[in-house]
Formats: C-alpha cells, structure tokens, sequence
C-alpha cells in the first residue's frame, strides 16, 4: 500500500509500529479519563439535586474540596485529574435533566408491565383540562380501566390559586422582583458579571433564585435571597441602567 517505503529497513517499520502503538494507548487513556469525568460529573449533580443545593456548588465547592482531599492523600498528579470533571451551574442543570428524564422512562417502562388497575384507588393532578377532563383528560381514561377511583386536585395548586388572591401590592412587588431576576439569569452573560459583582463584594450568595408559580411554597426562598442581597441587585441594575434600580 506504501510503495515508497518498500526500501526502508526494518528497525523503521519497528519504530512506526512503536509510535502507533503508543498513539492508541494515550487515545484509550484520553478516552477512560474523559468517560470517568462524565459519570463523576453525573454522579456529583445527582448529590447536588439530593441534597437540593444550589448547580454552583459544584465548581464553587465540591470540585476545589475533593482536589484538596486527593492533593494531600494521593499527590497533586491525581488531583490534576479531577480538574477534567465538568461542574458548571448550567453543566449541573443539564445533568439532572438528564436523570430525570430517565427516572421517568423507567417508571413508564415499568408502569406499562402489566399494571393491576384495581390496585390504583386514588389520583391527584392540577386542574388542567388534559388532565381532569371527564371524556378525554387523563381522569376519563384512568376512570374506564379503574371506575371506582377517587379524584382529586392537588393542593399545591389548589393553594397557588388561593395565593394569586393576596393584595394586589404585595401582587405588584413580586412581580417586579420576579422581572428583575429575570432579566439577570435569562442571559448568561448578566448571570456571570452578577455573580463576578457579587464575589467583589464578599456576598455570601453570588446568583438569584429563579420563581416558578407551581412551586408558589419557594416564594419566601426567592424573596429571601433577593432581600440579602438587595445591594447588589441594585449596583447591578444602576449600572445598567435599569429603572427598576431604584425601586429595588
């Protein structure tokens, strides 16, 4: 296949074959390194939704603690390794997506095995049509395979129904604050230049806590964490030239 080398002595097909060898060994080597550093990367944001921490914990804690750890048992060239394990906030987020999709299939998977429908007594879901609609919504279907099931709404939305009744000024204020925390996460960019202001000014927490109206029970987390710091949302903000700065 390679004429021109009909000539060449055999120590120089010894040698080709030496540093083709050692090409596939460093590229197998690469390859194990990098597929480890996937699934710690896994394994750690899965903790992280466990223990229901903030996705910066990552890079901003566990990832530096676990290099100390293995720099002072193991040497600094395994600790070196760990560096190669992605923890970013958005690379955290993305992984628990990823668990949670597939701790979903597994349970449709195992749901569609035969299920006894007899044993299904009782069904909780919000209030949308899809789901409570007595010809076509899941209650109707579920209803047809198992009569005598008892349906109810869920509280969580039964209560976030009864909470958009408070005083249109408590209303209005959350409103804006939910706008403002908006407009700093929506951009990554904003995220980190927030993040960056908040680490030069020795806050404790350097992100916004995103409100979602489900989940209604986190709206004293979410106001909580902009009232710490509400300092610097508004450096933030006037330098920006946001209007809503001052009212912040």
């Amino acid at each position: 296949m390679h004429s021109e080398h009909v000539h060449k002595s055999e120590e120089f097909f010894k040698r080709k074959l030496e540093e083709f060898d050692n090409q596939t060994k460093s590229l197998k080597k690469l390859v194990s390194v990098s597929s480890n550093a996937l699934l710690a990367s896994y394994k750690v944001s899965y903790r992280i939704a466990k223990c229901k921490k903030p996705h910066n914990i990552g890079e901003t804690l566990v990832l530096p603690a676990a290099i100390d750890m293995v720099e002072a048992m193991f040497g600094e060239s395994y600790a070196k390794q760990l560096q190669q394990i992605p923890l970013a906030d958005n690379t955290v987020a993305r992984r628990i997506d990823d668990i949670s999709e597939d701790l979903c299939d597994q349970l449709v998977s195992r749901l569609q095995n035969n299920i006894e429908w007899i044993n299904c007594v009782g069904l909780c879901t919000d209030g949308a049509q899809s789901m409570s609609g007595n010809k076509s919504g899941l209650q109707a279907l579920v209803k047809n395979r198992a009569p005598e099931i008892i349906w109810t709404h869920c509280m969580l939305h039964r209560s976030a129904l009864v909470s958009k009744n408070m005083s249109p000024e408590l209303n209005d204020i959350f409103a804006q604050i939910t706008k403002v925390i908006n407009y700093i996460k929506h951009s990554p960019l904003r995220a980190k230049l927030f993040a960056k202001l908040c680490e030069d000014m020795d806050s404790k927490y350097t992100s916004l806590l995103y409100y979602c109206e489900v989940r209604w029970l986190s709206r004293a987390k979410v106001i909580r964490r902009v009232f710490e710091l509400k300092d610097q949302v508004a450096d933030f903000l006037d330098e920006n030239d946001i209007e809503d700065a001052k009212p912040i």
